[in-house]
């Protein structure tokens, strides 16, 4: 489980992310269409909402903790 510094982290870059997708929501759209699957409709999840979720995502998915098996 995370701990409640980890939750602080996490929830300032998504709240930065937010930030800066939505000043620029053309990067948002540019980077949720990498990939193999296209992104859900804008009706379902608005594209600065999904850039910044996934950003979290590959921060959390990059820790040495998802990596690393013990």
């Amino acid at each position: 489980n995370a701990t409640d510094e980890e939750l602080k982290i996490l929830n300032e870059l998504h709240q930065a992310e937010l930030k800066r997708f939505n000043a620029d929501p053309d990067a948002a759209s540019k980077f949720i269409s990498v990939g193999d699957t296209p992104p859900p409709a804008a009706s379902e999840i608005s594209t600065v909402e999904l850039a910044a979720a996934t950003s979290v995502t590959r921060a959390i998915l990059n820790l040495h903790e998802t990596i690393t098996r013990y």
